[in-house]
């Protein structure tokens, strides 16, 4: 494994694997995923990863039997990418597909257990070289989940590259970057209600649909096809377009509407709370005032959100438009500072829209 040790924190390494690639356009999931497999190293990853989600989630009877049902009645019939789903709960035979299909929907199902909460913070600035986006994946679960984390190439049959960044087997994408355009999500908060989420297409189903759109490669085709995208549940997704010299991010709420907040004076920075001039701004859990006892970087993500907005807006406002590796490098080095840094981090991205690269670290655990 070829890791090279961030000079921020010990605990992030620099992943300079080769990404596993993924033809998304092949005709069958196991073409599509055979690299997945192909070495014992990743096939073991993914195998240790399924083993303990099975353990954590699907112990108990009746998890087992309402997964099954989920299946059964819903996913099997009108689910998003379930081939790939059920190829690779055959792949290993360690989960059902009725439990793949649900760890596939992690996020949409957050919202709905309120004990797991994905957290993130993502960050577009310009720099003289033209935009940068800056992302730390927070994400529950992370003796697991880290890792297991891996970068996948998308390509397509004309050979176009999208890189992505997640954990094994993730059917749906959280982060990417190709040329001309660069996009991530953020979990986006709901206060408790009788429907947190819909049976709809899960955010991250969503943001693979986007990139398997090759022709998307603008700001403005991406914001026009996440319009007429109908989610599961809140989310906000960050973009960033050279091609269009801009950022913005889709505030997506739990009533269907969106709102889009764009970049302002070459900086826009995203956690997980609505901007208080969002009309969804109601849905923000109440933010932490002061440090709490545990410290922060062991504070609720949901109620720290503002706490890491502020920081990163007034650490990075005086580096817009500075040379691309002064900007880099102080986006890793505040990103290496809590609450930004959290107990969950679990990687950090860094894209550039303008060639199209995904630098990933990886959490060690």
């Amino acid at each position: 494994m070829t890791l090279t040790a961030s000079p921020h924190t010990p605990q992030m390494r620099e992943d300079l694997r080769t990404a596993l690639p993924l033809p998304f356009e092949a005709p069958s999931a196991a073409e599509r995923w055979a690299a997945l497999i192909s070495t014992e190293a990743d096939r073991e990853a993914f195998s240790t990863m399924c083993r303990a989600l099975q353990k954590t989630y699907f112990g108990s009877l009746p998890a087992r039997v309402a997964t099954w049902l989920f299946y059964r009645l819903v996913y099997s019939h009108a689910g998003h990418y379930v081939e790939d789903s059920d190829y690779l709960a055959d792949a290993t035979g360690i989960m059902s597909r009725a439990q793949m299909a649900l760890m596939q929907r992690q996020y949409t199902w957050a919202h709905v257990a309120y004990n797991f909460i994905p957290g993130c913070t993502t960050t577009c600035i310009r720099t003289q070289e033209g935009w940068r986006m800056m992302r730390s994946l927070d994400w529950g679960n992370l003796p697991v989940m880290a890792p297991a984390v891996r970068a996948y190439d998308y390509i397509s049959g004309q050979q176009q590259i999208t890189h992505t960044a997640a954990v094994q087997g993730m059917a749906g994408v959280l982060t990417f970057s190709r040329p001309g355009l660069c996009g991530a999500i953020n979990f986006a908060p709901k206060q408790r209600s009788l429907a947190p989420a819909r049976f709809r297409s899960d955010p991250l189903f969503v943001l693979r649909d986007l990139i398997e759109h090759t022709h998307i490669n603008t700001l403005e085709a991406a914001l026009e096809f996440i319009g007429q995208q109908r989610f599961s549940s809140p989310v906000f997704i960050s973009l960033c377009s050279s091609n269009s010299d801009c950022a913005a991010v889709v505030e997506v709420a739990h009533d269907k509407r969106q709102n889009v907040r764009y970049a302002k004076d070459g900086l826009l920075v995203q956690t997980n709370h609505f901007h208080q001039a969002s009309p969804f701004a109601h849905e923000n859990y109440p933010q932490l005032a002061t440090e709490p006892t545990a410290g922060w970087e062991h504070s609720d993500l949901l109620r720290n959100s503002q706490k890491r907005f502020d920081d990163l807006m007034a650490a990075l406002r005086p580096l817009v438009d500075a040379p691309a590796t002064q900007v880099e490098s102080a986006c890793l080095e505040r990103y290496s500072i809590a609450p930004v840094w959290n107990h969950e981090t679990t990687y950090w991205t860094l894209a550039n829209p303008a060639t199209g690269s995904l630098r990933l670290w990886q959490r060690q655990v």
